[in-house]
C-alpha cells in the first residue's frame, strides 16, 4: 500500500488502540507523529518510499541487502524495534506506544494486499488475509484509493471519542446516569462541571442547567447552581434524570485560612470573590437564636451549607456572597446587663467610699478596687457590643473564574 492509506491506517490504528484504553491521543501531537513515523518505517527499505526518499543512503543498504518488503516487514525487526525503544517507553510511554502500534499497523495493512508480507522473516511465506485473492487490494489501484477514504471517513468519526477521553467514557457519556457521571468526576484531575436535566424534590418542577461540581458522592453531587449549594440525587434537592461530567480543565484549589478572635466582616475580606468556604467557626459567646428563622429565608429551605448551634457556625462549601449576607449577633442577655450595671453602680459606690476614708486606706487597696470596676466595665461593653468575634480554621475552595 501507499503511504498515505498506511499514515491514515496507522493513525486509524494508535487513536482507536489509545481510545479503547481510556486515553485522548488527539491533543498528544508527538504522539501522534510517532504513529505517523511508525505507520511509514517499515518501508525504509524501499528508496522510492517516503521516508525512503528522505533517508537514500540507509534505505538503498537495506534495500540491497534484503530487498523491497522483507525483514522490514517482519515480526523480528518489530519485536527488535521494541526491545531497542525501551529506554522511550520508560521516558514516555505513550510515544513508545504508538510508534510501534503504527509499525504494526503497516504490517496488517501489507498483509491485505495480493503479494502480502513476510511476517515470518527469514521464513519464506508470505502472510495474507483474507485468504481469497480476489478480496485483498492491489497496491496503488482504485481499491485502495477507496479504502483511503473509508479509512479517513472512521478516523473523523473516532476523533469526537478520541476527544471525549475513550471509548468507555464516550459510553457513560451517551449512558447520562449519575453513577457513570460519578465515575467521570472520579477519574477527573481538574474542576467539572455537571450538566444535569431533572426535578425538584419538594415542587416536581423540572429543572435543567450546568453546575460547578463542589463534592461528589457515590449517592449524590453537591453543586453550586444559581447562588446555592445544592445535592443533586436520588436523595437530594433535585431528582435525577440526564446527568453528565464536563472537565473544564481549569484546576481545584483551596486555600486554609485560619481565624482568631475576629468579626465575620473582617474574615469574608480575606476570601476571595466567587469562592466557597468550609470548615467551623466558634464564638466565645452563644449567638441569638433569631438567627436560625433569618438562616432559613437566605437559605430558601434548600441549601445545607450554613448550620448554626449555640456557639458555632458550620460551614460546607457556603457561598461567600451568602456569607456576607448573614449578620450574626450575640443571644441577648437582658438579666446579665441589668445584673452588670447594678455591679458597676455598687463598685463605684464602694470605690468612692475608699477614695473618701480617712485616714486613707493603703493604694493596693484602692488600686484593687479600680480594677475591679474596669473589669466590669469591660464586660458591659462586650455585652453590649452586638459584634461576634469568630475563631477557627477555614478552607476556602476557588469557585469559576470570571
Amino acid at each position: 500500500m501507499r503511504a498515505p492509506t498506511h499514515a491514515a491506517f496507522g493513525l486509524l490504528c494508535a487513536t482507536g488502540a489509545f481510545a479503547f484504553c481510556g486515553r485522548a491521543l488527539y491533543q498528544d501531537w508527538p504522539a501522534l507523529g510517532c504513529a505517523l513515523l511508525g505507520s511509514l518505517l517499515p518501508d525504509l527499505d524501499s528508496p522510492q518510499s517516503a521516508l525512503g526518499r528522505l533517508l537514500p543512503v540507509v534505505s538503498e543498504r537495506i534495500e540491497r541487502r534484503w530487498g523491497h518488503r522483507s525483514v522490514t516487514h517482519s515480526l523480528l525487526v518489530f519485536l527488535g524495534l521494541g526491545v531497542a525503544l525501551l529506554p522511550l517507553g520508560l521516558y514516555r510511554w505513550t510515544w513508545y506506544a504508538a510508534l510501534l502500534i503504527g509499525y504494526l499497523s503497516h504490517l496488517v495493512a501489507d498483509c491485505a494486499t495480493k503479494t502480502g508480507a513476510p511476517l515470518f522473516h527469514p521464513h519464506p511465506t508470505q502472510c495474507v488475509w483474507p485468504g481469497a485473492d480476489r478480496f485483498r487490494i492491489h497496491t496503488g489501484s482504485l481499491q485502495e484509493g477507496l479504502l483511503l477514504l473509508v479509512l479517513l471517513g472512521l478516523l473523523l468519526l473516532l476523533l469526537p471519542v478520541s476527544r471525549a477521553g475513550g471509548v468507555w467514557r464516550s459510553l457513560r457519556y451517551l449512558a447520562a446516569t449519575p453513577g457513570m457521571a460519578y465515575r467521570d468526576y472520579r477519574e477527573a484531575t481538574t474542576q467539572t462541571r455537571l450538566e444535569f436535566r431533572g426535578r425538584w424534590r419538594d415542587t416536581h418542577q423540572p429543572v435543567q442547567g450546568t453546575a460547578l461540581v463542589l463534592e461528589g458522592r457515590s449517592d449524590r453531587f453537591l453543586i453550586a447552581y444559581e447562588g446555592q449549594v445544592v445535592a443533586y440525587g436520588d436523595q437530594g434537592d433535585i431528582l435525577p434524570d440526564h446527568t453528565r461530567i464536563l472537565v473544564t480543565g481549569q484546576p481545584v484549589q483551596v486555600d486554609t485560612l485560619r481565624v482568631q478572635g475576629q468579626p465575620l466582616a473582617r474574615v469574608l475580606e480575606q476570601v476571595p470573590p466567587g469562592a466557597f468556604v468550609s470548615g467551623r467557626l466558634e464564638s466565645p459567646w452563644p449567638l441569638d437564636p433569631g438567627l436560625h428563622s433569618e438562616l432559613q429565608l437566605l437559605l430558601k429551605d434548600r441549601d445545607q451549607s450554613l448550620r448554626l448551634a449555640d456557639q458555632l457556625l458550620d460551614l460546607e462549601y457556603a457561598p461567600r456572597d451568602l456569607l456576607a449576607r448573614l449578620q450574626p449577633r450575640r443571644r441577648p442577655a437582658p438579666e446579665r446587663l441589668a445584673a452588670l450595671q447594678q455591679q458597676i453602680t455598687d463598685q463605684q459606690r464602694a470605690l468612692l467610699t475608699l477614695e473618701l476614708r480617712r485616714p486613707p486606706v493603703h493604694y493596693l487597696e484602692l488600686r484593687e478596687a479600680q480594677a475591679r470596676l474596669q473589669a466590669t466595665q469591660r464586660e458591659l461593653e462586650a455585652l453590649q457590643d452586638p459584634i461576634v468575634p469568630f475563631s477557627g480554621v477555614l478552607y476556602l475552595r476557588s469557585g469559576e473564574e470570571q
